[in-house]
């Protein structure tokens, strides 16, 4: 069994999970969701192109004391992160150095020095440019969902991507997406150990991506994080790896249509900037929704866009199917993504079976509609290998971003959730593994 396949069943939920886990979650096991670096000097974000990307996509949207775990600030983040844990890092690297973002200043902090966009370039066997890198850090996420929270990580990440594509193409910037590159040479290139944190994929900003050189200033380390261990999401993590360049290579090949480079790259669908931001910055998770049924084509709008291709270098695994439970000229009953009837439902029954899919959480019960995430894992990863399972979980989370901010752009909200594994697959009669899932309805 692929490695990848053995840490998916290993983490699958079941109800009653999620209690019997509970002796080993402890509050003190909490590390800090940002990385400190003590009083080393910030650089405004406007050194590069990127900075206002990453203010406006993954920068902090409100902040309040007393709320978060043992009764510190929460903040919440332009994207969509599981209990506010935020397990993802940021990193810019250009002809000028490499950057961390610290979104609480927010700025930048210089963590190394030299061409950091050729070491970046050599990774992902790509030309050299102004490059956005994203880590994950499993301690952050991992003391409250312990082995799933690798599932997290990668959902946090596309949930940023989803802001960050769309702001880039928004700007002009004609962003490229790579999930396929030489780990050891990225998590170098970045200062990442490769073991408690870890490079998760990188965007590339082609056009006008650099806005000028950066003013020098004295490399920063961050303080160390102490880090739980997680042995199946490591082994899978190991065995999911890309050695060299030609290994590179060789996946993208696999993981392009009919194993072929398409004519013209996807391209990432534009939005008014504007317009854009504005949602993001009100994007919040609703979980409270009025009884008023969706319009069919504003609903039709969303999942064109949700839909629409990712211009990554591979191509899309995952696909989605909706629960409609209230939308006008609609039966309630299980959809494709395209709102083509699969299958009709009693309402009620469809909602309190969405209800305990989603770990018995109320919001995909009161939502109009529940957008579903789905991957034939085991023909993903016969197809591209472990990282194939990567692609799968990240794509989902891109997709997932996609509808939280394209409700919020249609006056409604959003709230992304967990679930059953099994449940969600008997739900929508599938052999298809659950990815994740948006509920979608009219704010309440």
């Amino acid at each position: 069994m692929s490695a990848a396949l053995e840490y998916h069943r290993a983490t699958d939920y079941a109800p009653g999970d999620w209690e019997e886990q509970e002796d080993q979650r402890y509050i003190g096991d909490k590390p800090a969701v940002f990385k400190d670096y003590g009083d080393a000097e910030r650089l405004p974000l406007e050194l590069s192109a990127a900075g206002p990307l990453l203010r406006d996509g993954a920068g902090i949207v409100g902040s309040q004391g007393g709320r978060d775990y043992g009764g510190g600030t929460i903040h919440w983040r332009a994207y969509s992160s599981a209990g506010g844990l935020f397990p993802v890092e940021a990193y810019v690297a250009d002809a000028d150095g490499l950057y961390s973002f610290d979104p609480l200043t927010p700025g930048f902090v210089a963590v190394g020095g030299g061409d950091a966009s050729e070491r970046i370039a050599a990774a992902v066997a790509a030309e050299a440019g102004t490059f956005v890198v994203l880590t994950g850090i499993h301690g952050r996420t991992g003391w409250k969902y312990l082995e799933r929270g690798y599932r997290h990580i990668w959902w946090d990440a596309g949930t940023m991507l989803a802001n960050l594509l769309a702001l880039a193409a928004a700007d002009d910037l004609s962003p490229r997406l790579y999930v396929g590159f030489v780990d050891s040479e990225l998590d170098a290139a970045v200062n990442a150990d490769g073991v408690s944190e870890y490079a998760l994929a990188v965007l590339a900003l082609g056009r006008d991506g650099a806005a000028g050189s950066a003013a020098r200033a004295r490399c920063a380390q961050p303080q160390p994080e102490a880090s739980r261990r997680f042995a199946f999401a490591e082994a899978a993590h190991t065995a999911s790896k890309l050695g060299d360049a030609d290994a590179v290579r060789s996946w993208r090949e696999q993981g392009r249509v009919n194993g072929s480079e398409q004519e013209t790259p996807a391209e990432e669908p534009k939005v008014a900037r504007q317009q854009l931001l504005a949602a993001i910055r009100a994007r919040r998770s609703v979980r409270r929704y009025a009884p008023t049924p969706l319009p069919r084509p504003a609903l039709e709008e969303l999942l064109r866009w949700s839909e629409a291709p990712i211009p990554a270098d591979v191509s899309r695994v995952v696909e989605q199917r909706v629960t409609v439970a209230a939308v006008e000229g609609l039966d309630p009953g299980l959809y494709d993504a395209q709102l083509n009837l699969l299958r009709t439902s009693d309402e009620q029954e469809l909602r309190e079976a969405a209800w305990f899919a989603a770990m018995e959480q109320d919001h995909p019960k009161l939502a109009a509609v529940d957008v579903w995430q789905l991957a034939d894992l085991e023909d993903v990863v016969a197809r591209l290998g472990d990282r194939g399972y990567r692609w799968a979980q990240l794509e989902a989370g891109i997709r997932a971003g996609r509808l939280q901010v394209g409700a919020v752009m249609l006056g409604w909200g959003a709230a992304a959730c967990t679930f059953y594994d099994l449940e969600v697959s008997k739900l929508l009669e599938t052999h298809e593994a659950p990815m994740l899932m948006v509920a979608v309805g009219p704010r309440g």
